[in-house]
């Protein structure tokens, strides 16, 4: 899978990250000496799914490789015991992207979560969901050979935008255990990289792999006596996020902000950032402990619908951002297309304070969606009939983003709770697979 020196094709800067990442992760495990932990070492190889941005750059399989340390919830954590004794982990992996000059090299660092399905004494099978940060050597911007960024894309990587980015994973796991605590460790799946339209271009990386290495957990012995003392975990009972409130429902409200770049078509003119904010208030049934389903109602706000089309610009007040993206046709700047309202369900998993979803609504409210796509929004116009479409309308979900954005929105949401009735939440906002923007802020519940 991967050959011992893999640190050799990093570059210094990013050698040095992936070193500085690892050396702290052991560092902080062995601070917490009153935590139970296993290590898991291994070699990666895989593919790069095309998708008609870097097509021409693939020249070789990705391979890597990956160090983590995992908290085992033996006698501590109940919640995760309630996930049939999951645990969590912290880690970091190296990735060369298969083409030194042009995709370069991506080291992330990384949280997750080992959710068994099978928890045998001769195997283990489950699935691996993971959330981090991934730092990408080339991109746009240090990949073209034309004379101008913006205007000559000649050479580029139009995949990825930013040096740092948000790096998803899931894959299948099994863990064959060998003798004292080592164990064959092997997985499978899909892992992505892309920025959230904070910067374009943004299709991102989605790469499809494998995974073989060693886990090594130093207290197995321990961990089986110990097995027969624990606790028992607590009750699956309905109940809030924090403990010890016996309560099936929740009602939250939450807004957070965030930026994103204009589309990478639109950079003749140089970049320019928009602001982007999410306004939240959603009810929860809370059936069990590890699971609730909400509804609720989202306000949306996105900066970039108050650019105007380019075949209007003449007419523009002066500093009026520019489109030069044929995807809205934006006759003139006016603050109400940058608004729309959503009804979405809800459904949330939850990890003690932590929940993670995927929340997906239809608009009520969109002013854009007469406008898109443009062709057949201007040719509507010119014609003197606008097109006025209802709530549900016919579209492309597969072409969502570059076209239109459509009637249906997802969004995937992360919250903690910091106080009883006090979260944090971040959240990624996307039309079929294609970001709108990343957001962060505050909620409070009731």
């Amino acid at each position: 899978m991967i050959c011992a020196n893999f640190l050799v094709p990093l570059q210094p800067k990013m050698r040095k990250l992936l070193l500085f990442i690892v050396l702290l992760a052991g560092v902080r495990a062995t601070a917490l000496p009153h935590y139970e932990l296993a290590y898991r070492l291994s070699g990666s190889g895989g593919v790069i799914m095309k998708d008609g941005k870097a097509d021409e750059w693939i020249q070789r399989p990705v391979l890597g490789g990956q160090f983590a340390v995992e908290f085992l919830p033996t006698g501590r954590w109940h919640c995760l015991q309630q996930w049939n004794n999951a645990s969590i982990g912290v880690g970091a992996s190296y990735f060369n992207l298969g083409n030194d000059a042009k995709l370069g090299s991506a080291v992330t660092a990384y949280g997750y979560m080992n959710q068994p399905f099978y928890n045998g004494s001769h195997f283990r099978i489950g699935a691996r969901p993971t959330v981090g940060l991934a730092a990408i050597s080339k991109r746009y911007a240090n990949t073209y050979e034309g004379t101008h960024l913006y205007k000559d894309h000649t050479g580029a990587n139009w995949s990825i935008g930013s040096i740092l980015n948000a790096y998803l994973a899931l894959e299948l796991y099994m863990d064959f255990p060998i003798k004292d605590g080592w164990e064959i460790t092997c997985s499978g799946g899909w892992h992505h990289m892309s920025n959230g339209s904070v910067m374009h271009p943004n299709s991102g990386y989605n790469i499809f792999g494998g995974e073989l290495g060693v886990r090594y957990h130093p207290e197995v012995q321990k961990d089986k006596e110990q097995s027969t003392k624990d606790e028992t975990p607590e009750p699956d009972v309905p109940r809030k996020l924090y403990d010890g409130v016996d309560k099936p429902w929740a009602v939250e409200i939450s807004a957070t902000g965030g930026m994103k770049q204009n589309y990478y078509a639109d950079n003749q003119n140089g970049q320019r950032f928009y602001g982007a904010a999410t306004f939240k208030a959603a009810a929860y049934w809370v059936p069990v402990s590890i699971f609730r389903l909400g509804g609720g109602v989202d306000l949306f706000y996105d900066g970039y619908y108050s650019a105007v089309s380019k075949e209007f610009a003449a007419t523009a007040p002066e500093g009026t951002p520019i489109t030069y993206f044929g995807k809205t046709y934006l006759k003139e700047s006016n603050v109400v297309n940058c608004f729309r309202v959503g009804l979405s369900i809800q459904p949330e998993f939850i990890i003690g304070h932590l929940t993670a979803g995927l929340h997906v609504g239809f608009y009520v409210f969109d002013p854009v969606k007469n406008l898109e796509p443009y062709k057949e929004a201007k040719a509507a116009d010119e014609a003197g009939k606008p097109l006025d479409r209802g709530v549900f309308y016919s579209y492309d979900f597969s072409k969502a983003s570059n076209y239109q954005d459509g009637w249906c929105y997802m969004q995937f949401v992360l919250k903690y709770h910091v106080l009883d009735n006090l979260f944090v939440q971040l959240g990624l906002k996307t039309h079929g697979v294609r970001a709108e923007f990343i957001d962060a802020g505050i909620g409070v519940a009731f």
